[in-house]
């Protein structure tokens, strides 16, 4: 690519407990793509948001965003630049839904590029986008895990920022909020929000990424386009099981499925 990459990450290394988790992981991403995270149990795709959120400290290498090392940023340039939502959100203090929408304007609310009451309506507009606003009173600890994962999904698209980072966002939802949820990134990033996904469901990576960031055990296995990274004999070598790889007849997307094994 030509031009300067809106994020790029290069020669990213990091190790816990003397075991190497990521090693050598270099990709860029331009403004507005939705870049699909994907790999078996393991891969890596959980340590590598975590060091971009600088939640781990990576031993080697470097992460920019707009030519800017991200670990210069403080908490709240960080929180006006990125926004991440982790696999599995505690829900630990009784919040309300609306209290929990609206910590994702706490850093626009204090950088005054947000009013109390333009955050509020944004807020429960998003709600009602995500058809949880007659949830909007119940208290976080009283939801199902569907339920959480939409507040929590709520409160990041509030802070608005552009650059945002979700860990397997569709893990606890039914086929309707996954698709919901997915429509809703697609739509962000076709107005220049640029987005990183985790999943494990590759029928919907390929369905809705621009392109795909393969890991597997730490090493960086391929980026490109879903149809040139979710290949047939890639996969059932990293799965390590039979899988059929074929495009959808109808869509043309890559569709990826189980094949049964007859005894």
């Amino acid at each position: 690519m030509n031009q300067q990459a809106f994020l790029e990450v290069k020669s990213l290394q990091f190790s816990k407990s003397g075991h190497t988790l990521l090693e050598d992981i270099s990709f860029a991403i331009q403004t507005g793509e939705l870049i699909g995270i994907i790999g078996p149990n393991g891969a890596g795709k959980s340590t590598l948001l975590k060091c971009m959120i600088e939640f781990y400290k990576k031993d080697a290498g470097h992460i920019r965003l707009n030519g800017k090392d991200t670990d210069s940023f403080n908490h709240n340039q960080r929180a006006q630049q990125m926004a991440y939502l982790s696999q599995y959100p505690e829900s630990a203090f009784p919040f309300s839904v609306e209290e929990t929408i609206l910590l994702g304007a706490n850093a626009a609310l204090e950088a005054g590029k947000l009013s109390k009451l333009e955050a509020q309506t944004k807020a429960k507009q998003l709600a009602n986008n995500l058809g949880i606003e007659n949830l909007w009173s119940r208290k976080l600890t009283e939801l199902s895990g569907g339920e959480t994962q939409l507040v929590h999904f709520a409160r990041i698209l509030l802070q608005e920022t552009p650059l945002v980072l979700l860990d397997e966002p569709t893990a606890s939802l039914d086929i309707g909020h996954e698709t919901q949820l997915m429509n809703l990134l697609r739509a962000r990033c076709n107005q220049g929000t640029t987005t990183l996904v985790a999943l494990h469901n590759l029928n919907t990576a390929a369905a809705f990424c621009d392109r795909l960031v393969l890991l597997d055990k730490g090493k960086l296995i391929a980026v490109n386009t879903p149809d040139e990274v979710i290949t047939e004999q890639r996969i059932c070598q990293l799965y390590d099981q039979p899988i059929l790889v074929t495009p959808h007849p109808i869509s043309g997307t890559i569709t990826v499925l189980p094949k049964r094994i007859h005894n």
